[in-house]
């Protein structure tokens, strides 16, 4: 059984996730959330220091777990010999696109609060380190095809973040726009169907 404390938590986390699905991190406040919870704003002060880290404990969960796999995903595809990454340069990425859904969809709020709702927070900038991170290591890859005889185009590292931060963006679309699970899966599918064929004619079509 639950301590009485335990379940208040639980009932200011849950009116906090309304006001801030409601408002924005910016428009929310401590004591509208208390409104909702049914509390006094100290004895929810007395649970929580302030906003961001109600935020915070709404949203770490899941997503620290997503941007630890596609960290790994990254790490592990930059450990295989450069002949390897060229060979499965998209249906490794492709192959681990369904655990990702997984795990949005394990923690759908979380990254529903991320994605429109985080503006002014600690995880404003949570999709922009990602993009980093796929911008860095289409860097690295370029520079290994480069340095082991491949010749594959040039192209500027602005163009290349710019790519990847539509693909992002194109891909948290699923979750700005509720797209049933199902739906999200053949979405990005078709979207890295599509990334895959650009990245291919950039780099390595001759014309």
């Amino acid at each position: 059984m639950r301590r009485k404390d335990d379940l208040a938590i639980d009932k200011i986390l849950e009116c906090a996730k309304e006001e801030f699905l409601e408002k924005g991190y910016e428009g929310a406040s401590m004591r509208t959330i208390a409104e909702r919870a049914g509390y006094t704003t100290g004895m929810v002060y007395s649970r929580f220091a302030d906003k961001s880290q109600i935020f915070k404990e709404l949203v770490e969960e899941g997503a620290n777990k997503l941007f630890e796999y596609y960290s790994n995903i990254q790490k592990e595809f930059a450990s295989f010999p450069i002949k390897r990454q060229v060979e499965e340069m998209h249906t490794y990425v492709e192959g681990k696109m369904d655990i990702m859904l997984d795990i949005i969809y394990d923690n759908f709020d979380a990254f529903k609060l991320i994605v429109t709702k985080s503006v002014g927070s600690g995880y404003e900038y949570y999709i922009d380190k990602m993009i980093d991170i796929e911008t860095e290591n289409t860097y690295r890859f370029i520079k290994q095809l480069k340095e082991l005889g491949f010749q594959p185009k040039e192209i500027r590292a602005d163009l290349s973040h710019m790519l990847a931060s539509a693909l992002f963006n194109g891909v948290f679309e699923i979750v700005a726009h509720d797209f049933p699970k199902e739906d999200a899966s053949v979405y990005v599918k078709q979207l890295q169907a599509f990334f895959n064929a650009g990245w291919d004619r950039l780099l390595f079509d001759s014309k």
